[in-house]
């Protein structure tokens, strides 16, 4: 286990007690892919342990150890008193952790702190240790850049936005997102309980609004879910990618996400005693078509490969699925998803997934083959409109009155 030792005021919280939103992404972002987990250690008095906890928690710091706040005599009264306060704690985190290096896989990794005198004191100790801004610049450098290249390229933003043609260029550690449409769910009850089940994620459904054409491959999630099962990862279920307004999580057994043939399957359970669960819950009720859902993820190194402008995901880190009240979808296939399965076989005569795959060959201009060819005749033959039958009597007499006009004329 790796862990990272970060400081309150001015690392993880800023002025006005406002959250340092980029540092605490990648924290989390390390803390979700595994194997890394945090120490807050301030020079704030320990009389604020509770306030700070809270802080936290509210602004979904993930993975935190131990929260340790000065506990010396004269805490919060000069720098020196925290100052001392640190070097004691991080000492006595070495003795029980150690150092962690290149023959010690696990231990202290690092120090992040934005105070300059408990930077320099830490690497006396022998730590790694570096500002907010050295952490965030030289922790997120691209991996597959080279270093005559990497001066010249800026540091993508969280959510990031590739140019048609070019290979992903962020960190294995930024946190990009893709929205759908809500398409096809059910919402059921269960031990007085809303059950939601959906899809976050669709196998093979070419994206829109995007720079470059993206599809997902089957199994992409599958590490994801292997250490889900093994309690290794904790996946949460959001309302609009908020940490604050968590519905349901792997971690209670309230969220169980799964793979099928069409893609991430969704089953949570919604509290309606929980205000965040109950506004989903009227939104699902009344305000359907105007939602979608998301997941959150990260790209391990060689999680995706490019063709042209063309990205496949093979491999994604899941972090957190939402549910969005409105959405700019990213994979527009499941829009009208459920009312195709409804009239598909019933009045069509064609299955589904054919009908589906059809379709989406049409939109993109594709060539089609001969099994969809047969599905855009079974269409036409079903949904055409049907030649009007003439009756025989009344077409008979029609003759008669028109012949009868004409004699009288």
């Amino acid at each position: 286990m790796a862990y990272k030792i970060a400081d309150m005021d001015g690392t993880l919280a800023l002025d006005n007690n406002e959250a340092n939103k980029p540092l605490i992404t990648y924290l989390n972002a390390e803390v979700m892919e595994g194997g890394t987990q945090v120490i807050v250690v301030s020079a704030r008095p320990i009389e604020r342990l509770e306030e700070t906890r809270a802080w936290l928690q509210e602004n979904g710091v993930a993975g935190v150890e131990a929260v340790y706040l000065n506990d010396f005599e004269g805490a919060g009264q000069g720098p020196n008193v925290g100052l001392a306060f640190k070097r004691a704690k991080y000492e006595a985190l070495i003795a029980e952790y150690g150092i962690m290096g290149e023959a010690t896989p696990n231990g202290i990794e690092c120090v992040i702190d934005n105070d300059p005198e408990v930077i320099a004191m830490a690497r006396e100790l022998g730590l790694e240790a570096k500002t907010p801004t050295e952490y965030l610049q030289e922790d997120t450098q691209p991996e597959n850049v080279t270093e005559d290249t990497a001066a010249a390229e800026e540091k993508p933003e969280p959510t990031t936005a590739v140019e048609p043609g070019t290979p992903y260029r962020g960190s294995a550690k930024d946190i990009e997102t893709r929205n759908l449409g809500l398409g096809e769910f059910r919402l059921t009850e269960k031990d007085g309980q809303k059950v939601f089940t959906g899809y976050a994620a669709l196998y093979g459904a070419p994206s829109a609004g995007l720079p470059f054409t993206e599809t997902i491959k089957p199994g992409a999630f599958k590490r994801t879910l292997g250490r889900v099962a093994k309690a290794e990862r904790v996946v949460k279920f959001l309302h609009g990618h908020d940490e604050s307004r968590m519905l349901a999580s792997t971690a209670s057994g309230r969220l169980t996400l799964t793979e099928d043939s069409q893609g991430l399957r969704v089953e949570a359970k919604l509290d309606p005693a929980d205000p965040d669960a109950a506004a989903v819950i009227s939104k699902l009720t009344h305000e359907a078509k105007a939602m979608g859902m998301s997941f959150g993820f990260t790209v391990p190194k060689g999680g995706d490969t490019w063709v042209g402008e063309t990205r496949t995901l093979n491999e994604v880190n899941l972090f957190e699925v939402s549910i969005l009240s409105g959405h700019q979808p990213a994979y527009p296939a499941t829009l009208g998803l459920s009312a195709v399965r409804k009239v598909a076989e019933a009045r069509i005569g064609v299955n589904a997934e054919r009908l589906i795959s059809t379709l989406e060959a049409v939109k993109a201009g594709k060539s089609l083959s001969p099994d969809e060819v047969e599905v855009i005749d079974a269409v036409r033959m079903a949904l055409a409109p049907k030649p009007v039958e003439i009756n025989r009597t009344i077409a008979a007499a029609r003759l008669v009155l028109a012949e009868l006009e004409t004699e009288s004329i």
